[in-house]
């Protein structure tokens, strides 16, 4: 039974003890029963109470000076959210003027929010950009009812201008339903005045051009939301009349996403790839790619593959080969050399390829160079070496796993570990050879050696923590 149903069952009486009984137990709850209860008063007016709850609740916000810090920080992007939602779930369906208004309020906390937080997961900066998507479609919204009730090009202008944390960096790239075609071609035409006056004036050599290349972001964010092509180009020729790599493969890309292949090719050609290959084969290969070239991508993967063996040249091309060339490709990979890629990348490619077995005896021949592997890549292949019924395999993957976790003392991680361990103890009663590695009991008394002071590890795993004496 759901919530919903379990909740029509209630009378008005028990519903009212229920929120009576939830009410005062955390803040953030109350918020929202506040505004449910705010959407509910008076027939006729049922905007006002909500718009004076959630106003009070963003002044609230706006006025206080708790820091957040890294752990905290989403719990403050999820109180944030929750009142972003009430204004687009339960104010806008009623009065989306005044939806409007408070949706530019919330994002006018951007600077106060993002000088108390330690936003490096991006949690409350990706909020402030869920706002800008919510003005934006009000603001649509609003103007389809009255075209002239606002100077909107200006209003979007503004808020390109007053950006400092770059959480409004999309507002002129997603605001093509909101301004018309003239408007947008207008903003570039500003934005180009702005950039050339900002490189005609005098500054200190070396000075970066903060007023050029922002009136360059601005022509550039216009091009994308015309799907402009020169004027895309002419937002980095502006400043860069020679654009570096980086920069073309900026081009490119924009070129690619809007089916402009034939100005992705000339920009190919430019001479600056010469110091760049690995990004410029990156990029001709998806050019091939749009234009259907199936059999010149495939030619030009495998001579690259052939010269320069790696896995992200190997992964497209495996899944464009044939049942025959599969093999042949295999066969490749199997009798790589073993100064041509590290063994990291050469198991990853042996797995990909299918070549299990060899992939396995790789592992054996140099365990000590699997130390630092990344666990989800090592969790990956214990995957496939348990799917494929190689458990020497998993053991030499489970022994990195644990070795990286307890030398690096990573306390929160240790219940994975523990369960490392116990695959291990697992293991040990179906393997008959270790094939010259050291056994189980070899090696869990080298771990207790080494790390019997983390003794909440080995609490979480049920073992002694010191070896047994002789």
């Amino acid at each position: 039974m759901t919530l919903d149903d379990r909740a029509t069952r209630l009378s008005k009486l028990e519903l009212i003890r229920l929120l009576n009984a939830v009410y005062g137990v955390e803040s953030h709850v109350d918020d929202i029963i506040d505004r449910y209860l705010a959407a509910g008063e008076g027939p006729g007016d049922e905007s006002v109470a909500l718009v004076e709850t959630l106003s009070a609740q963003l002044k609230q916000i706006a006025d206080e000076d708790e820091f957040y810090g890294y752990r905290g920080s989403y719990d403050f992007s999820e109180r944030l959210s929750s009142v972003l939602s009430a204004i687009d779930n339960l104010l806008r369906p009623q009065d989306p003027q005044a939806a409007l208004s408070l949706t530019e309020t919330f994002l006018e906390l951007a600077d106060e929010a993002f000088q108390r937080v330690d936003d490096s997961d991006g949690y409350v900066g990706g909020i402030f950009k869920d706002a800008t998507n919510q003005w934006l479609a009000i603001a649509a919204e609003l103007r389809q009812r009255k075209p002239d009730a606002e100077n909107w090009p200006e209003k979007v202008l503004t808020f390109f201008d007053n950006n400092d944390y770059g959480v409004l960096d999309d507002i002129i790239t997603n605001s093509a339903a909101l301004l018309t075609k003239h408007e947008l071609n207008q903003l570039a035409a500003h934005f180009e005045a702005e950039a050339k006056a900002a490189l005609a004036s005098p500054r200190e050599p070396g000075r970066y051009n903060f007023e050029a290349a922002h009136a360059c972001i601005g022509i550039k964010s216009v091009a994308e939301a015309l799907q402009d092509m020169a004027l895309y180009e002419q937002a980095t020729l502006l400043t860069s009349p020679v654009p570096n790599t980086l920069q073309l493969a900026s081009i490119i890309d924009f070129a690619l996403a809007i089916g402009e292949l034939d100005r992705a090719g000339y920009w190919l050609e430019q001479p600056q790839w010469q110091d760049d290959q690995c990004r410029y084969r990156s990029l001709r290969y998806l050019w091939l790619k749009r234009k259907g070239d199936t059999d010149l991508l495939k030619t030009e993967l495998w001579e690259d593959f052939t010269q320069r063996p790696h896995r992200y040249t190997l992964e497209p091309l495996w899944q464009m080969v044939s049942d025959p060339e599969k093999q042949q490709l295999r066969q490749q990979v199997e009798n790589l050399a073993r100064d041509a890629v590290g063994p990291e990348d050469w198991v990853n490619m042996l797995l990909l390829v299918g070549s299990v077995n060899r992939a396995e005896i790789v592992l054996l021949e140099q365990p000590d160079q699997f130390a630092s592997v990344h666990y989800g890549t090592l969790l990956s292949w214990v995957e496939i070496f348990a799917e494929e019924h190689k458990p020497l395999a998993q053991v030499m993957c489970y022994r990195a796993l644990l070795n990286d976790l307890l030398d690096r003392g990573y306390t929160r991680a240790y219940r994975h570990g523990a369960r490392y361990f116990h695959k291990l103890l697992a293991l040990d009663k179906v393997l008959e050879d270790y094939r010259g590695l050291e056994d189980a009991q070899a090696f869990i008394c080298g771990l207790q050696t080494r790390h019997w002071r983390k003794r909440s590890f080995w609490n979480l795993a049920d073992y002694p923590n010191k070896p047994p004496k002789d």
